[in-house]
């Protein structure tokens, strides 16, 4: 495996891979997370981007894709919050503060990693579903690298599915007319059997949570220690799993310090499954119980990448161990919470976040009305998506198309004779 071995989270034992994308066998369905050979994380300078932590990314090699997050302090927001000790994770398109990522979202990070991954493994084309942001993230990264990918995408998660203009050639875009985000990923499967491509693997793949990892890694090694506190909101839960497992490395490697940092997770009402279940203190989900019976509900809800219905929560080493381990908290915010949140957001800080980091915003202010941080705690937000405003000014965007638009009841048949 090179520079790591695997683990699973349900037995602490190592795990061999019979594929390179074959994540839960022999780990019990649990997932499997890296063990570095460098317990001590080297900030590799010389490489540009995600890449300075290439010693804690399961890749061998940097590739063209040159950007990372940006960490800073702030300090308007952090006063108007009563807050000495705020540190915002920018993630989005702001060349003002050097952030550069084209789709606005911290999705290329998982992207470009897994892309990496899946080319130094021999692995010739992937298949995936998504709610939006990855199937954008994915296709930019995708014709960036020149590597083929099919990705399912519901149809009414369409609207905002755009990239900077270029040539795709690389990328074919299904889109699931009648079914919703679960539905895309049950087709994704299904196309990865019948057509013989590579099924991504969606959260148990642990090189798409090495790449939802460094915006904590470089918050860490920016601010100097482990925070306190984190904030992100959440749909599968991927990103906040990757920051654990990655507070899990930085305690073993001792230098930044020894303590877990308290996850505080959000979700975008009425779609909050996971809210739910944590309220309840249930380790899995109920679908009668935690799911909305509204069969439109990605349409009512302002951040449509948040809808998942079956988030990584269950399954072993997920967010529920993750709130479990840190003593965590999860938080429902409504929409008109985070349109206020995005106009503070913008008034006071520049940028203009996406919903998702204003479902995080929103429940940074929740916690600190129940007195869940204090002022002078060392808290970290993770803004997940920003910039949609400033891309459409520097940059020449267009829609991106679909190749084939299927139903949920397809036929393997017809999955077989689609032009892929």
């Amino acid at each position: 495996m090179g520079n790591y071995s695997l683990i699973c989270c349900a037995t602490g034992g190592k795990v061999n891979l019979a594929s390179p994308f074959n994540f839960t066998a022999d780990c019990h369905n649990s997932l499997v997370k890296t063990q570095f050979i460098k317990p001590t994380l080297k900030i590799r300078s010389e490489f540009p981007g995600l890449w300075k932590f290439i010693d804690w990314l399961p890749v061998s090699r940097p590739n063209k894709y040159a950007f990372g997050p940006v960490t800073y302090k702030s300090k308007m927001l952090a006063k108007e919050l009563g807050l000495k000790n705020l540190w915002l994770s920018l993630n989005g398109y702001f060349p003002e503060f050097k952030a550069y990522y084209k789709t606005c979202t911290f999705k290329e990070l998982h992207a470009v990693v897994t892309i990496e991954y899946a080319k130094e493994h021999g692995v010739d084309k992937l298949v995936l579903a998504s709610a939006g942001n990855t199937g954008v993230a994915f296709t930019f990264i995708a014709e960036l690298l020149n590597f083929p990918i099919v990705c399912v995408i519901p149809a009414n998660c369409m609207c905002g599915v755009n990239i900077p203009s270029m040539l795709i050639k690389h990328s074919k875009i299904i889109m699931l007319e009648d079914g919703d985000y679960s539905d895309a990923i049950d087709i994704a499967k299904r196309i990865s059997k019948v057509k013989g491509y590579v099924f991504e693997g969606g959260c148990h793949n642990f090189a798409r949570r090495a790449g939802l990892s460094v915006p904590y890694l470089d918050a860490v090694t920016k601010i100097g220690q482990i925070p306190d506190h984190y904030f992100q909101a959440v749909g599968s839960g991927t990103g906040a799993i990757a920051s654990w497992h990655a507070n899990e490395l930085f305690i073993k490697d001792g230098f930044f310090g020894n303590k877990y940092t308290k996850m505080h997770l959000s979700q975008n009402h009425p779609m909050t499954p996971m809210v739910s279940a944590w309220s309840e203190g249930r380790d899995h989900l109920i679908e009668k119980r935690d799911i909305p019976e509204d069969e439109d509900v990605i349409n009512i809800v302002a951040s449509r990448v948040l809808s998942t219905k079956y988030p990584a929560y269950s399954i072993g080493g997920g967010v529920y161990d993750a709130l479990k381990a840190t003593n965590g908290y999860m938080y429902s915010v409504k929409n008109k919470e985070i349109y206020d949140a995005l106009a503070l957001f913008k008034k006071l800080e520049g940028p203009d976040i996406l919903p998702a980091s204003g479902v995080a915003l929103s429940s940074l202010m929740q916690a600190i009305r129940e007195g869940k941080v204090a002022k002078d705690d060392l808290i970290m937000l993770n803004l997940t998506g920003a910039g949609i405003i400033q891309r459409h000014l520097d940059l020449s965007v267009v829609p991106i198309k679909a190749n084939h638009t299927i139903y949920k009841d397809v036929s393997d048949e017809q999955l077989a004779e689609l032009n892929l």
